[in-house]
């Protein structure tokens, strides 16, 4: 069943303090998304900024490897995994080709070693040969695993256990173990035993980018909406209790949120990463979090008893966090006991009109246009013109990419919703932009199941910039962050 919903005040919460996250939020330049906060086991404040939604699933990067995490707990508690294990002999029957040499320090990497980052590397291990393999079908048999032989060409450089590198092989090889236990996959048994849970209307709709023979990645790619992250958080807020009723061990949650100890970024300029990390938790100067690349973030305060979920897309993560522990913390415990009415109505009525800004038109402009790439666009260069068209909303964008036409709706004021499909690959997309007083066009589309925006801006020399606002971990190529109909992401 869903968390109870609760006033703020009535949890003992300030209603201003969130008030002033949510201001924060947008006055900083975070582009936040969505904003869920729990205390005592009640929503106290549950946002989206339109056009996101809490019907909608986004990726959240490295978030999921919190997700993967928990699927190795349920299979921890029930005695078919153990963190004491070889990692390799874990895997699926087949996943490792014949001839391919394993070296000794990957024979001795555990489970556990995995799931805390202590897998002996001195940096990332997700090189470009391992993408590739990820990435190219092979045409072999799916069985063998492309990407195991390209991880394991390249040797850690310290025992498994004695040397901690934030790095995706670490994950991508414990999503393995789950699969190989469970004949499976990690999803499968999310969907199985946790969704449902946590996001009662919207476990179905998660997904998860997989290899180019079909294999999660396990440290990302996950898609799943702000009600699943908030519900992550206060499973293990609850120490493994949902509803009352045992989901994972309080060993497990022990286990997954406490710091292995191992030095990890020591001279990082962001305190909350100097912290320690656990079994794909962070620790923080306060309580401890799951987050992932751009500002998505499942934070447990077990001092205050609250649980937070935020989406959002933002290159400066520790200021994000800046603002929770700024304004959202010095809330908790000042409010009346007897509830501050005001205070609670305002924020209800802030967040039911949260918005982010919405581009429109400041000036008159022709209903049919067209424009060449600029040579500073951050697109591929596959996106070669850009037109406007007569259509059913305020404007019809065509983009000429990949020897086809892309068309989209685009409100004026509005969001609007299109799909972006080329090929059979399809991002759902939302879109406002207008004609400013120069004569020059700009839109904004908003890749609404990713952190996300394409901004389109026309120049008075014919050309049109395509660009990001922030270009994604996977690359500049846009199809890449799609699911449905896609292959693989390029990098995470």
């Amino acid at each position: 069943m869903p968390l109870p919903s609760s006033t703020p005040s009535a949890q003992g919460v300030d209603a201003l303090g969130i008030l002033a996250l949510v201001d924060a939020l947008e006055s900083g330049g975070h582009d936040p998304h969505s904003l869920l906060v729990a205390r005592h086991g009640r929503v106290i404040a549950r946002g989206w900024w339109a056009p996101y939604a809490p019907e909608r699933v986004q990726l959240v990067y490295s978030l999921s490897k919190s997700f993967t995490a928990t699927a190795v707990g349920l299979l921890v508690d029930e005695g078919r995994l153990s963190l004491d294990q070889p990692v390799l002999d874990l895997l699926p029957p087949g996943d490792l080709a014949e001839g391919v040499e394993v070296p000794d320090r990957y024979r001795r990497l555990t489970l556990g070693h995995c799931l805390t980052m202590a897998t002996g590397h001195d940096a990332e291990g997700w090189g470009p040969d391992v993408l590739r393999a990820a990435h190219e079908p092979t045409g072999d048999d799916d069985h063998v695993d492309p990407v195991l032989a390209a991880i394991l060409a390249t040797p850690q450089e310290h025992e498994p256990g004695s040397a901690w590198a934030y790095n995706q092989v670490a994950t991508y090889l414990a999503a393995g173990a789950v699969r190989g236990v469970t004949g499976s996959s990690v999803l499968s048994l999310l969907r199985e035993r946790v969704l449902p849970l946590l996001d009662p209307s919207g476990g179905a709709d998660v997904v998860w980018h997989r290899t180019a023979t079909g294999r999660e990645l396990g440290f990302s790619g996950i898609h799943v909406g702000t009600d699943a992250i908030l519900g992550l958080a206060q499973l293990y807020l609850d120490h493994g209790q949902w509803d009352g009723s045992p989901l994972l061990s309080p060993e497990w949650v022990d286990t997954a949120t406490t710091s292995t100890g191992l030095p990890n970024r020591e001279t990082d300029p962001n305190p909350d990463w100097r912290e320690g990390y656990g079994g794909s938790f962070w620790m923080a100067r306060h309580g401890y979090r799951g987050d992932g690349a751009y500002g998505q973030y499942a934070i447990v305060l077990p001092e205050q008893d609250m649980a937070i979920a935020i989406t959002s897309e933002t290159l400066d993560m520790q200021a994000l966090l800046d603002l929770v522990w700024d304004h959202l913390l010095p809330a908790v415990g000042q409010a009346d006991e007897v509830g501050d009415e005001l205070a609670d109505a305002a924020l209800e009525e802030r967040l039911d009109m949260l918005t982010v800004p919405t581009p429109s038109s400041s000036g008159p402009g022709p209903e049919a246009a067209r424009w060449v790439r600029a040579e500073d666009s951050t697109l591929p260069e596959a996106y070669a013109a850009m037109s406007l068209a007569p259509g059913g909303a305020a404007y019809e964008v065509v983009l000429d990419c990949h020897d086809t036409q892309v068309r989209l709706d685009v409100g004026d004021g509005e969001w609007v919703f299109s799909t972006f499909a080329v090929g059979g690959v399809e991002l759902p997309v939302m879109s406002s932009g207008g004609w400013d007083a120069e004569g020059c066009f700009s839109a904004d589309l908003r890749l609404v199941e990713t952190p996300h925006t394409l901004r389109l801006r026309t120049r008075t020399d014919g050309t049109v910039h395509l660009g990001w606002r922030e270009v994604p971990l996977y690359g500049a190529e846009p199809l890449d962050l799609a699911v449905h109909g896609s292959a693989l992401p390029r990098q995470d």
